[in-house]
């Protein structure tokens, strides 16, 4: 990640310094980082990337972090009242979205539990976020197991780009209210400096036919320092937290064992890093970083007329990580880049675990690329990741890119490789029961089973072209992705001959218990994935911008899939559009439209049909010329409430707020 957190560090690309993310997407040198671990130009990236930057995160009125990734070709994005809001990438997503690996700055915040990620409760504003890069499709051969079906690489906003405070206010329906402050350094001195804090709170569900509802308080510091020791050495110091409150439940709390309970969490972060810079595509990088969450909450569990007993909800996990990374250009036609990393996660919860133990697992990690160019118009990536995980044994993940320059500003590219997916703690490790005096009255997960890593492999066929007279932008491609060892939970009994268990029930199962039927974790099934993915970016200086994704997708079996929902999963079409215009004395309007067809998502969610989402957003700036100052009106579902992650439970609610933001 050495690139990375250069650019991260001190706002130079290698298009040059003090530009913005715009200038970088249009410029004759645009780079992307993420790819495969090295600043490059996407006609030269191995596997497919979506860079969306800062102006289409504004523009799109999006206050969440989770919503701009309804930007991305094929990305699904849902939220439901019972958990995080959950993405995936063309179909297979479910309460827990775990095959898409998420970092921020070179950080993964994938959380060992499960291997989502906790969206609402990341310590960083959108207004921090110079830009989103996603690689739409498996990437393990550059970032190993879990980069199983995309990685999302969220970049922060150098600190050497502002300086003075700002101040962002948000205020609207339903309970919308949203303070926050940015405080920068001056410029021109040794080390640069930002600073946010922020508080935001908002009713996300309202409880619809008796089901749940959700309503939220998040408190945000996220700091962050960059200082250049000499012409070649820099260092980046980033720490930040999020403590929150989550009111939860059921209404209507007699019928069922979910009342409306509060939640507590914290979330914090420490993140080191150094970069030695030899030349501009030569540097050494060296990361360490340390992530906790902590989540406390009690509540009385029971269903219809059994008695009511404690359920303690309390969860700890921490992750730490150390990885160096070592870039290398030998002459026009060699580029090398090598790594090494090691990790610990923990986690320690009596609800999912049944011990007060803390649950330990460790992985190490040696990654490398190879990029030779033996002709001007031809380059060849070869690269993978071995690693040895305490969950998924010994692995390995290849990749081989053709890029093929038709002319200075389009490119064909040819890529395969494997990646997989390790099993998380909950699917290698976890025993979740209901106990009374020591008597287990039922048990929901349970992992009972030695369960393999998932695996996928891919191959595709992309097309970029750019057509700078046009300020127009084309990315598209032809993906085929086979998977194998889907790892799910399927429900089982220790009494039912046609679903009977694979293990025995513990030896303080209650007798007789409240209820036998359970959910373990096993791989089970085989299907194949394969669509066609289409992005237009067009800008016209002086009129506005179109931003268009558009795919299509199936799935089919490949051999046995035991949930049939499983190939519902993908809609055979999703189409976001964002339409952004500028107006006369610094007005500006913005149009997001969203489709998907009708689709399924699994373990929690269900069917949903067919829905089409309109965002508009009207702003206005004001002050100093080059300033952000703005005031703007943003409505969110202008049709209505609408089923996202379940027709029959949950509806998501429309929103409206105005917003502020002073800069000085």
């Amino acid at each position: 990640m050495g690139a990375l957190l250069a650019a991260i560090g001190t706002g130079v690309s290698s298009s040059g310094w003090g530009q913005t993310d715009s200038d970088l997407f249009f410029d004759d040198l645009p780079i992307v980082l993420t790819a495969s671990r090295m600043a490059q130009s996407p006609l030269d990236a191995p596997a497919p990337v979506t860079v969306i930057d800062r102006e289409a995160i504004d523009a799109s009125g999006f206050t969440e972090i989770h919503d701009i990734l309804r930007l991305a070709p094929g990305f699904l994005v849902a939220d439901w009242p019972d958990g995080s809001p959950t993405i995936a990438n063309h179909g297979v997503g479910d309460a827990y979205g775990r095959r898409i690996k998420v970092l921020v700055d070179g950080r993964t915040i994938n959380n060992p539990l499960w291997g989502n990620v906790n969206w609402q409760d990341i310590p960083l504003r959108v207004d921090d976020i110079e830009r989103i890069e996603v690689v739409r499709g498996p990437n393990g051969a550059a970032y190993g197991a879990n980069a199983f079906q995309g990685v999302v690489n969220i970049i922060t906003r150098a600190t050497a780009s502002e300086s003075g405070a700002a101040f962002i206010a948000r205020f609207g329906e339903p309970n919308i209210r949203d303070v926050g402050v940015r405080l920068n350094s001056q410029g021109g001195t040794p080390l640069d400096w930002r600073i946010t804090a922020s508080r935001r709170t908002a009713d996300n569900f309202r409880s619809h036919d008796d089901q749940s509802s959700e309503s939220i308080v998040r408190k945000v510091l996220n700091s962050q320092f960059s200082a250049h020791l000499s012409p070649q050495d820099s260092i980046r110091l980033q720490f930040g937290a999020t403590a929150g409150v989550d009111r939860r439940g059921y209404p209507a709390a007699s019928a069922n064992n979910y009342p409306i309970r509060t939640e507590k969490l914290e979330e914090n972060y420490l993140h080191l890093a150094w970069v030695r810079s030899f030349d501009a595509e030569s540097e050494f990088s060296l990361q360490y970083y340390h992530q906790g969450r902590s989540v406390r909450g009690d509540w009385l569990a029971g269903e219809g007329n059994d008695p009511r007993v404690p359920a303690n909800g309390d969860i700890d996990t921490t992750r730490d990580d150390l990885e160096l990374q070592l870039t290398k250009r030998f002459n026009p036609h060699w580029h090398v880049l090598v790594g090494a990393g090691v990790r610990r996660d923990t986690a320690e919860s009596e609800r999912y675990f049944s011990t007060g133990r803390t649950i330990v697992a460790r992985q190490w990690q040696t990654f490398g690329s190879v990029t030779w160019q033996p002709l001007q118009a031809l380059s060849i990536n070869a690269g993978g990741t071995f690693e040895r995980h305490d969950y998924s044994g010994s692995l390995f993940s290849p990749r081989l890119a053709l890029n093929f320059a038709l002319t200075e500003t389009s490119a064909l590219r040819l890529s395969t490789g494997t990646a997989y997916r390790a099993p998380s703690f909950m699917e290698s490790d976890s025993f979740e029961t209901l106990q009374n005096n020591g008597e287990i009255l039922r048990v929901f997960y349970r992992a009972g089973l030695k369960v393999e890593p998932e695996k996928v492999r891919y191959s595709e066929i992309g097309y970029l072209a750019r057509f700078p007279a046009l300020g127009l932008n084309v990315d598209t491609r032809y993906f085929h992705e086979r998977y194998s060892r889907y790892l799910d939970d399927q429900t089982c009994s220790y009494s039912s001959l046609r679903r009977l268990c694979p293990v025995p029930p513990p030896e303080n199962f209650a007798t007789p218990p409240r209820s036998d039927r359970n959910f373990m974790f096993l791989n089970s099934g085989a299907f194949i994935m394969h669509g066609l993915e289409l992005g237009i970016d067009w800008k016209v200086p002086g009129i506005g911008r179109a931003l268009l994704s558009q795919a299509f997708v199936k799935i089919r079996e490949d051999g046995y899939v035991p949930d049939a929902s499983l190939v519902d999963s993908a809609p055979s079409s999703l189409t976001s559009l964002l339409l952004i215009k500028e107006l006369p004395q610094r007005w500006r309007f913005s149009l997001g439209y969203y489709h998907n067809s009708e689709m399924s998502w699994l373990n929690d969610g269900g069917k949903v049909p067919a829905r089409d989402r309109f965002d508009i957003k009207l702003a206005k700036g004001f002050g100093a010329t080059g300033s952000e100052n703005e005031f703007s009106i943003t409505a969110q579902s202008l049709g209505g409430a609408y089923p996202e992650f379940h027709e029959e439970n949950f509806r998501h609610e429309p929103r409206i707020f105005a917003s502020l933001r002073l800069g000085w």
